[in-house]
């Protein structure tokens, strides 16, 4: 397991390993003192794949109402030992803009209903054309 915080101290990651014949990891975002009823906060997570080029993930993140808010998402691609990087976490709004192909990624890389869940009050606060993607890529 690998661990992390972000620089605000706002978001704790952790990186974990699964599977025994094929290695496969999966990344937790840990909300550290947020508000219930808070906008979601995105966070960007970026790494090398094993051909070199970069993989970008959106990881939302809601405080719920008992404890800290946590997502959980598949890192495709990922292994050990390559570099990658998460932004500060960024309340989501309306002049929220990311690329459609991400955003589908993002969500199907979800690894539970509470990170499904985050993409669904995301959804909340975005525009029609990214509504519209959250959509499609939650059914």
């Amino acid at each position: 397991m690998l661990e992390a915080t972000a620089p605000d101290g706002r978001i704790a990651f952790l990186v974990r390993s699964s599977g025994t014949d094929e290695v496969s990891y999966s990344l937790e975002l840990v909300l550290r003192g947020g508000a219930p009823g808070a906008l979601p906060l995105m966070c960007l997570i970026r790494y090398a794949r094993p051909d070199g080029r970069l993989r970008d993930l959106l990881v939302p993140v809601v405080q719920g109402p008992v404890g800290p808010g946590a997502s959980y998402v598949r890192l495709p691609d990922f292994r050990i030992g390559t570099s990658w990087t998460a932004s500060l976490s960024v309340p989501v709004g309306l002049e929220s803009d990311w690329d459609a192909e991400m955003v589908t990624a993002s969500i199907g890389a979800a690894l539970n209903e509470t990170t499904r869940e985050a993409w669904r009050r995301v959804r909340e606060h975005v525009g029609d054309g990214l509504r519209g993607v959250i959509d499609g890529a939650l059914r």
